[in-house]
Parts: C-alpha cells; sequence; structure tokens
C-alpha cells in the first residue's frame, strides 16, 4: 500500500501522454503481444504436439482458483495502438458457450463478420463443444466458407451427425488450413456410436484424395457404454491422412490391428489410445514397436486404458524411439526384470506413469541408479501394528510427535546416504520431472516416506503422484515434506506432493 501511494505521489502533477505516445504504446507489436497473452489463462494441453508438459496438466487445480473467463474487450477502449493489438488476440481463439438469451452465440459471431469480414481472416481456432447444437446444420457450412483461415476446429458429436454426408466430407478434407479437428462426446444424451456413423460416411471418398489434418481427436467419453466397432471403420478412415502428428482415441473403442492401415507416411509425434478393443494387445504392441509412423517420431504415448502384458512391455519399452517424452503405462505389467530398459529410458523421458508389480525400490533404482548409491530402505512395521488402542489413547499427544521425529530422521539419513559412483559418473541421469506411482500397491507408494525420490538428488523431479496411499501415510508425506524442500497437494480424490 506504501508503495502505491509514493506512486501516486511521484504521478501527481505529471503530464499524460498524447495518445500512441506512452511507454506501453511504443512498444514492439511482438512484446506488446505478449503482454496482453499474459492476461488469458492458459488451458491444459490436450492433444498438442507442441505442448511442453502433458499428464502434469491433467493434475486437478487447487479449490481456491477461479478459472474465470478473461476478457480483453476493455483493452479495446484504451487507444487505437492497443485496439490494433489486442483485436487479433481476442478473435484469434473463438470458443462459444450456451447462455440463457434470445440469440444464440454462433449467430451473433456470424452476423459480427457479416458487419466487419476482416474479422474472419482472424479466427485460428472455433470450439463448438459447448454451445448449442441446433440450427448448426445450417449455419456450420457457411461458416466454414467465411472462415479462410481456420486452423483448429473443435465440434461435438451430436453436431456432426446432424450434418449431410457432403458436409462431413468438406470438415475433413475441404478445408485448405485446417490442422487440427476435434470431435467430442460432451452430451450424456449423444449415442457414442454416432461417431461410427461419422466415419462412414468417408468411406465412399476418392482414394486419390488425402487429408492435411496433421492432429485428429475422436473421444467419445463414455467408456463403458460402447459397442463394438466395426474394425474395417479406422482401416478405411486412417489411410487418409498422411500428414497426422497427433491421433487422441480417449475411451473409443479401437482394434489395433485398424492401426497398422495408418499411412506409413505419417510421423506420430502424440498417440493416446485408452481402449484397446482386442482380447489381447500384441497387435497394438507390434504396431509401436515397428510400425514407421511411431518407431522414430513418437514424443507422447498414452496407453493408460491398455492392460500390456509383460511380455509385451518388454516389447514397447525395447521398442521406443527416443524421442519419446512422455509415457503412460498405468495398467500395463511390469517386473523388476525391465529396471534396466526404464532406466534407459529415463534418459530421455521427462514424463513417466509406471503399471503394476514394480516396488518402491524398482522406482527409486529406476531414476537414480546406476549414477548414486544410496541405502536400502528401512523395512516399515505393518500398519495394524503401530495404531494406539483405545485405553492407551491419552498417551497419543507424547508417542504421536515422537513417532514423527523418529520418521523424519530416518528419512533424513537415507537421504545422506546417497552418493556419486566414480565408474558411473558420465552416465546420463534421468531427465523425469513428473512421476505417476499410483499404479504400485498402496503399502509400496506409502514407502515414499523413507524415499530417496525426496532428496536433492532425484532432481530434476518436481512431481510423483500416489493417488492410492493410505490415509496414515499421506499424513506422514504431509509432515515430512516441508522438512525436504517439498509440499503436499490434495485436489479431487488425487494425492501428489510436488518440489518447492
Amino acid at each position: 500500500m506504501q508503495s502505491l501511494k509514493d506512486w501516486k505521489s511521484v504521478m501527481l502533477g505529471t503530464d499524460s501522454y498524447s495518445p500512441g505516445k506512452s511507454l506501453l504504446e511504443r512498444l514492439p507489436n511482438e512484446l506488446l503481444l505478449k503482454i496482453l497473452e499474459l492476461l488469458i489463462p492458459q488451458h491444459p494441453a490436450t492433444s498438442s504436439v507442441s505442448s511442453e508438459w502433458f499428464m502434469s496438466e491433467q493434475l486437478p487445480s487447487s479449490i481456491n482458483d477461479t478459472h474465470q473467463i478473461v476478457s480483453l474487450s476493455p483493452c479495446l477502449q484504451v487507444s487505437r495502438r492497443i485496439y490494433d493489438v489486442a483485436l487479433p488476440l481476442i478473435y484469434r481463439d473463438i470458443k462459444l458457450v450456451e447462455r440463457c438469451n434470445s440469440e444464440d452465440s454462433y449467430s451473433r459471431l456470424l452476423r459480427s463478420i457479416d458487419l466487419n469480414p476482416s474479422l474472419a481472416s482472424l479466427i485460428h481456432t472455433l470450439d463448438l463443444t459447448e454451445s448449442p447444437g441446433s440450427g448448426l446444420s445450417a449455419l456450420l457450412p457457411r461458416s466454414l466458407a467465411l472462415l479462410p483461415r481456420l486452423r483448429s476446429l473443435h465440434l461435438q458429436l451430436g453436431q456432426m451427425k446432424q450434418l449431410n454426408p457432403q458436409n462431413i466430407r468438406d470438415v475433413f478434407f475441404g478445408m485448405p488450413n485446417l490442422e487440427t479437428l476435434v470431435i467430442e462426446n460432451s452430451c450424456p444424451d449423444t449415442d457414442p456410436n454416432y461417431l461410427f456413423d461419422v466415419l462412414r460416411t468417408l468411406e465412399s471418398m476418392n482414394p486419390a484424395i488425402s487429408s492435411k489434418l496433421r492432429s485428429l481427436a475422436c473421444r467419445t467419453g463414455l467408456r463403458d457404454h460402447l459397442a463394438v466397432a466395426d474394425e474395417d471403420i479406422f482401416s478405411n478412415v486412417l489411410k487418409w491422412f498422411p500428414n497426422l502428428q497427433a491421433l487422441d482415441l480417449a475411451h473409443t473403442p479401437i482394434d489395433s490391428r485398424s492401426l497398422l492401415a495408418i499411412n506409413g507416411n505419417a510421423r506420430f509425434q502424440f498417440l493416446r489410445i485408452t481402449n484397446c478393443q482386442d482380447s489381447t494387445s500384441y497387435n497394438l504392441a507390434h504396431f509401436l514397436a515397428a510400425h514407421p509412423s511411431v518407431n522414430s517420431s513418437l514424443v507422447v504415448f498414452d496407453g493408460s486404458g491398455v492392460e500390456f502384458t509383460q511380455e509385451e512391455t518388454t516389447t514397447l519399452l525395447e521398442g521406443f524411439p527416443s524421442s519419446l517424452r512422455c509415457l503412460n503405462l498405468r495398467r500395463s505389467n511390469m517386473a523388476s526384470s525391465q529396471v534396466p530398459q526404464l532406466q534407459k529410458l529415463c534418459r530421455h523421458l521427462e514424463e513417466l506413469s509406471v503399471g503394476h508389480g514394480l516396488t518402491m525400490d524398482d522406482v527409486e533404482a529406476i531414476l537414480m541408479r546406476p549414477r548414486f548409491d544410496f541405502d536400502a530402505a528401512v523395512p516399515r512395521l505393518s500398519l495394524d501394528g503401530v495404531r494406539i488402542p483405545k485405553d492407551e489413547s491419552e498417551y497419543e499427544l507424547v508417542l504421536g510427535p515422537m513417532r514423527d521425529a523418529i520418521t523424519l530422521c530416518k528419512l533424513r539419513r537415507r537421504l545422506a546416504s546417497v552418493s556419486g559412483i566414480h565408474c558411473h559418473s558420465t552416465a546420463k541421469m534421468s531427465r523425469v520431472r513428473f512421476l505417476d506411482i499410483s499404479s504400485l500397491d498402496a503399502e509400496e507408494q506409502g514407502k515414499m516416506t523413507n524415499s530417496v525420490l525426496l532428496g536433492e538428488h532425484s532432481a530434476p523431479l518436481k512431481f510423483i503422484v500416489a493417488s492410492n496411499i493410505s490415509i496414515e501415510d499421506s499424513h506422514g508425506l504431509q509432515k515430512l515434506c516441508g522438512s525436504c524442500g517439498w509440499r503436499d497437494r490434495w485436489c479431487n480424490g488425487i494425492f501428489w506432493v510436488e518440489r518447492e
């Protein structure tokens, strides 16, 4: 408050700048644009191939975050200079939402473009996933013709169902600058099988025609209410996308044999498959290890819904390219014998979600060895054996702090035991910044209270997610985190610790 008063006293009596001559307005367009972009909240990445983070952005936000929609409209009234820079930013990414008024927001947008046709060239992203679907069949073809520079289009599955076959083909093939297409089932009343009806309209396309799409997302959303998909649908459709770099099939059933029909010229950087339809996942593992579209370019692979066997997991770990930065094998079966393969991957991985079957000792070895040596973890007593009987509960006020102090001493002693191994001093360190151990047994997750991962030698590790940890162990971590440079977070049933 005092600094504000000091600033006010300095500014009193100072002549105001003439329009367009202030220090802010004299900044280059690039700097002024960056400043205005800071006013817009960042949204979590979905299937973006350029996102720096993926899994960490899926963590729930704090309940104290309001996530209010920030409007840059007041910037238009500051000056002509600010107006010229802010207007393209306002219209660059348009998301239409349903409002309780007489005029549809989609119709208002088209009317604004009719009044000022130059606005159409500013729109790069159009998101209709939260707008009412009524009348879309008549408005969408017109809007596609009005938006020549549209690069990203987000539609509801129910909206796609309203379009005639020619309009559907225009969405996939008729927009020269469209790079990203998202089809999302955000309405619970929409039959998820509509997606297959939409894709069937593409089967009659000329084989010589190809789409320019770089990112395709088909998220049916309803995991357990899907009929079995016709395996030929994706086989017949995916071959028309030679430029694909991102494919998101979250909660969409697909026969993994259909993936083999993907155009060999495609170079995937992002692949998410959470509902593999096969009775076994052998074909999917073979595709990931051998297909030219993924075996040299893949950056993000989310197979969180696929239960790979240990043998298939071994095949995957051996076949992933050095370009991989994010790996989610949460439901896969793993074993201690795969630690060397995971160690090799962690030299370039930045986000890792491990599967079932590993221990906390294995996880520590994956991230810390062979570069570091450290003492073995102290064996833990069963939680049932340390609970205080009701008749001795009055001693808990004394025993509780003593027990916490002993736990902290054991952790500090183990962290102090970490030392570099001279013969492995040139070995590459792990680059993992985000680690998800939620698939480990609850008892193994609880061993994080005595883990060397909480020490400084585990850097650059920044997040550790342990969603299935017991209440007792989560309370223990809450007491330990502050003393070793971490803070605990708990939101929407997910527990994680974050390095300060």
